[in-house]
């Protein structure tokens, strides 16, 4: 006698529902790196376009300044809205206030690194921008957009 797979319309569709799960793990954890500049300033921002609920990812930004200049106070904030998507920050340096970091001064040439560990607490979509500032005068910009998966 042979053997024959035999299912049943709702178990094929929750066979394909479980297929999607697994085939959306090849999806997930993607970095998108966005770059923008001002006057004297670069700004390059390595972020999670998307990730999973309670999963930590990296959020990394690299701070240049470009001008023969230097620049006595840099400052970077991260919009709050974007930062509220995520219950555990962990900051290298160490933020200021939420969102933001104080850089001090910066020679021509001269870049910082800021790294932040993130852990996603709420699903859906969360948006903001990175603004970097020299001196009080608001300078580069890079939006950010991060898919939280449920």
């Amino acid at each position: 006698m042979r053997r024959r797979l035999e299912l049943s319309p709702k178990h094929a569709i929750g066979a394909f529902a479980l297929a999607c799960v697994a085939a959306s793990a090849l999806f997930m954890h993607a970095l998108e790196t966005r770059e923008a500049t001002a006057p004297g300033l670069a700004l390059r921002v390595a972020y999670p376009e998307r990730m999973r609920f309670r999963d930590s990812e990296r959020l990394t930004i690299d701070v240049t300044r470009t001008a023969d200049a230097p620049c006595r106070a840099a400052a970077l904030t991260i919009d709050e809205a974007y930062l509220d998507s995520f219950e555990e920050r962990r900051a290298t340096p160490a933020e200021a206030t939420l969102g933001r970091f104080e850089l001090g001064g910066l020679a021509p040439g001269e870049q910082r690194r800021i790294v932040l560990e993130l852990r996603g607490e709420r699903s859906w979509f969360t948006s903001g921008n990175v603004t970097l500032s020299c001196d009080g005068e608001r300078g580069a910009q890079v939006p950010l957009r991060t898919f939280i998966f449920p």
